[in-house]
């Protein structure tokens, strides 16, 4: 009967082992790594995106009377158009990241053009507040306009809803 022999372990075989278990430490930290980088931004963008089926195709928002956010409707103020278009650029120099472009009277029609710019990668919106004469006051309705790809992410919705909370906000006594 023949013996089976025993292999004998190198020497370098024993240390050959835990340098495999350190490098596969390191390969699933990269791994981890690597997808917390995927997968973070996803989070991160679910977070921020209100509607999906708009703000992935749609890069420009407007008040509309139909909008269940009171936010995103047209707002009528009581006064003159002069009192509302001060109220309204107020509201605009108040906010962080918007300036003011230009006003304009046509009419019984104010336009007041401004900007908003992103912090990160300075992408900027185009606003457009209109103040028109109504019956009991001045009617306030906005556009958002972004200069830069073919969704928004909802940022114009946002930024209406931003101008028209302060616009509101300084309507309190």
């Amino acid at each position: 009967m023949a013996k089976k022999r025993k292999k004998k372990k190198s020497p370098a075989s024993d240390s050959q082992t835990p340098k495999k278990a350190r490098r596969m430490i390191w390969l699933y930290v990269a791994l981890g790594l690597l997808a917390i980088l995927i997968v973070g931004p996803i989070v991160v963008l679910s977070l921020y995106v209100d509607d999906w089926s708009r703000d992935l195709t749609t890069n420009h928002a407007e008040t509309r009377k139909s909008d269940p956010n009171p936010l995103l409707q047209p707002l009528v103020v009581p006064g003159d158009r002069d009192k509302a278009t001060a109220l309204v650029t107020d509201a605009i120099v108040k906010l962080e990241d918007w300036s003011i472009e230009s006003i304009t009277t046509e009419g019984k029609r104010t336009i007041v053009n401004a900007t908003r710019t992103t912090k990160l990668l300075k992408f900027t919106d185009d606003i457009r507040v209109y103040l028109n004469d109504a019956e009991d006051g001045v009617q306030i309705t906005v556009t958002s306009q972004s200069r830069v790809g073919k969704g928004d992410l909802g940022q114009n919705p946002r930024n209406i809803a931003e101008l028209m909370s302060k616009v509101r906000e300084r309507l309190k006594p």
